[in-house]
């Protein structure tokens, strides 16, 4: 008797896990997210990229800073967002309406602006 219920056990065992499947599988593809990619150039050296300035999505955590060639990418749920483009010495860029959607890349490529500091050597003491 016991040969037969272990015999039963096995079978049914591997009929189970035979037939199993993930239902993850199945709802992996519905919340994909989506990439914001570019490069950020810097105007005042005839449009070279811009290590590392700051790139983040306005109201949000999402952030990240532009590697050695001024690239950046981002991996967003899908929506529309407002990129915010920033870096020190130059002006504060946002950029709206750039809109993501799941598992495809938008691009977007920014030039950044010097500020003009002047400065009154005469004030200081």
């Amino acid at each position: 008797m016991k040969t037969f219920q272990l015999a039963l056990l096995l079978f049914s065992s591997t009929l189970v896990h035979s037939q199993s499947y993930n239902i993850g599988s199945l709802l992996a593809g519905m919340h994909k997210n989506g990439e914001i990619k570019g490069v950020v150039f810097d105007n005042e050296t005839n449009n070279q990229p811009l290590l590392f300035a700051n790139v983040a999505v306005k109201n949000s955590s999402f952030t990240t800073t532009t590697n050695s060639d001024g690239s950046f990418l981002l991996k967003i749920k899908p929506g529309i967002y407002t990129l915010v483009f920033s870096f020190i010495g130059y002006k504060t860029i946002e950029v709206q309406n750039v809109k993501v959607i799941a598992s495809e890349t938008t691009e977007h490529n920014q030039t950044l602006l010097a500020l003009n500091l002047e400065s009154n050597i005469s004030s200081v003491n």
